[in-house]
């Protein structure tokens, strides 16, 4: 029987490196000597949102975003002309007009004789990575805000315990003697309620403040979203709202501490159901689900993450307002310290997640909250 044998030499190298292009995660374009592209790895094609066929044979400034200047471009072929590289940071931007941080390297592609014959160029993905620095950056400011605001809190919650004590026992008294006039009983009732309202913000602000130590063991999370919606439902039917809740698969298996991201949830969908109470198709969506991809292993090495989909039918949020919508104390309500998101935040940077917002032209939809667990 014949031996089998292996591609040596050249013919193996050309096989390695041809395997090795096509699966690197990182995007990979193959240019002549003038930036006609002539051909991409699959991660390019995912990376910038573009088939094979509308690239291949075009220039690479088909991915010039509005920040790469005629003076940039120049100073790039400067360097490709004398030094046969290049590398740096660019911004891109893809098929579908987004713009994507990357660390480009272009290396000069040189034949056995000497020739230059073109250029390879390889593209890192930096939006994710720069985005989630930016969240332990924010996260380190916001762990020196959460000591300081503890120690006040705590000096604030002593004189309002003795206020409250002492409210209670004129409360107690104007119920019980009748030289207390109506009016008196009022003002009375009044500072009490406003008591409790001091209280409750105290006990917010506490909670934002303490360190959170997570305890994540495995979860069904279809049994999961049957609590979340048996605390939720009454505020739905109070306002109206239609709540879904759905797991895909059904058998949908996570890893998190519940009651922290009870905690998160809940905050997001009470306040999905509030916006969507002011629109006309009043719908709140709780979607629980498994995603994987290359543009995940920035949180997952395996690149499989578990995403919390919480979607509505109310307004879009305003452009001015999105970028606060995660900071401590900012709030569009009436009432509170606008620490609701800031502490869902908090929590999900624990679990090594993200929580994000966009908008969604998903009827009936139009804003949605991702919450994104590393599996």
């Amino acid at each position: 029987m014949k031996e089998q044998t292996t591609p040596t030499g050249g013919r193996a190298e050309e096989t390695i490196l041809t395997w090795a292009f096509e699966h690197s995660s990182d995007g990979m374009l193959i240019t002549d000597l003038k930036g006609v592209i002539t051909t991409v790895n699959t991660a390019f094609i995912e990376m910038f949102g573009y088939s094979r066929q509308e690239v291949i044979g075009k220039r690479t400034s088909l991915l010039r975003s509005r920040f790469s200047t005629q003076e940039f471009y120049e100073e790039m072929w400067r360097s490709l002309s004398t030094r046969g590289e290049w590398k740096g940071e660019i911004i891109n931007r893809t098929k579908s007009g987004k713009e994507k941080t990357c660390f480009l390297t272009i290396t000069s592609i040189i034949s056995p004789e000497g020739d230059k014959l073109g250029f390879l160029g390889v593209e890192i993905d930096l939006t994710e990575r720069r985005r989630l620095e930016a969240q332990i950056i924010q996260g380190e400011k916001l762990a020196s805000i959460g000591e300081s605001l503890a120690t006040l809190m705590h000096e604030i919650r002593n004189p309002i315990n003795g206020i409250s004590m002492n409210i209670y026992m004129l409360k107690d008294s104007a119920m019980k003697q009748e030289y207390w006039s109506e009016e008196e009983r009022e003002s009375i009732q009044l500072i009490s309620k406003e008591v409790k309202r001091l209280e409750g913000l105290i006990k917010d602000a506490l909670a934002y403040a303490r360190k959170i130590e997570i305890r994540p063991h495995p979860m069904h999370v279809a049994e999961f979203f049957d609590e979340l919606k048996e605390l939720t439902i009454y505020q739905a039917m109070e306002q109206d709202v239609e709540l879904l809740f759905a797991t895909e698969p059904e058998t949908l298996l996570g890893s998190f501490d519940p009651d922290l991201m009870k905690q998160v949830l809940l905050n997001l969908v009470r306040n999905a159901i509030e916006a969507a109470a002011q629109s006309d198709t009043r719908v709140v969506r709780l979607t629980g689900r498994i995603d994987e991809g290359a543009e995940w292993r920035y949180l997952s090495p395996s690149g499989k993450v578990l995403l919390f989909i919480v979607e509505n039918s109310g307004k879009r949020i305003p452009e001015e307002v999105r970028s606060s919508l995660f900071k401590p104390f900012f709030t569009t309500k009436e009432q509170g310290l606008g620490l609701g998101l800031a502490t869902s935040a908090k929590i999900v940077r624990q679990h090594h997640g993200i929580i994000d917002h966009a908008h969604t032209d998903e009827v009936p939809f139009s804003t949605v909250f991702t919450v994104v667990l590393p599996i």
